[in-house]
């Protein structure tokens, strides 16, 4: 088995939290995050530099259904207290974090600009009594209240279709259905059976793969 590190089942540090999610947030390219970009001499001049170095980690598609799902997380799920400050036209794709024993408070997320990783924690390790939506995710937004960022976008990509999906039934849709949604699918992977909302269509067994995606 493989931990929940997207959740915060396993302890790590800022820096490595906020490597893993810029590689959703680029489309798939892995950029190793340096705290020091390089050391100068006592008149400017480099001694030693650090260049970047970026390649693709994962492919452009599956980060965009990670950061689609992200957006979903924070819309309806456990970042909707992100709208109590930011403009609700505003996307953005973020996912909180709680270790064991409310010991590690975390939150990213991601606007169209830039990516905040927020990590509240006690020097002593024990529990802050803060989870990932009550603590850091608190933090983020009021810091990103002051930018005047750009939405989150999903955007074409290649071998990625979108279809419009009933919420009720997790099934096919259109645009007629009601707070009918799109989302993006790897190609041909798309539920194959219509939910009863859309025109001409008959009612099949659900799949609550839906549910299950941002439980």
């Amino acid at each position: 088995p493989y931990p929940s590190l997207l959740l915060g089942a396993t302890e790590m540090t800022p820096i490595q939290v906020t490597r893993m999610y810029q590689t959703y947030a680029s489309g798939g390219f892995d950029t190793p995050l340096r705290a020091i970009t390089a050391v100068l001499a006592a008149d400017k001049a480099p001694l030693q530099r650090y260049p970047l170095n970026v390649r693709a980690a994962i492919k452009p598609g599956y980060a965009q259904l990670i950061t689609t799902a992200m957006m979903y997380a924070v819309r309806i799920g456990t970042g909707q207290a992100i709208y109590h400050v930011l403009p609700a036209d505003r996307n953005v794709a973020g996912k909180t974090g709680t270790t064991d024993d409310l010991r590690d408070s975390w939150f990213a997320g991601c606007t169209g600009d830039r990516l905040g990783v927020v990590w509240i924690g006690r020097d002593d390790n024990q529990s802050t009594g803060l989870t990932g939506s009550t603590g850091a995710l608190r933090v983020w937004r009021d810091l990103f209240a002051h930018f005047d960022d750009s939405s989150w976008m999903q955007t074409a990509t290649d071998g990625i279709e979108y279809q419009w999906i009933d919420p009720v039934s997790s099934l096919l849709a259109d645009s007629s259905c009601p707070d009918a949604v799109q989302l993006p699918f790897i190609t041909g992977s798309a539920p194959q059976q219509y939910a009863a909302c859309a025109q001409g269509s008959v009612l099949p067994e659900a799949v609550d793969w839906f549910k299950e995606l941002f439980r």
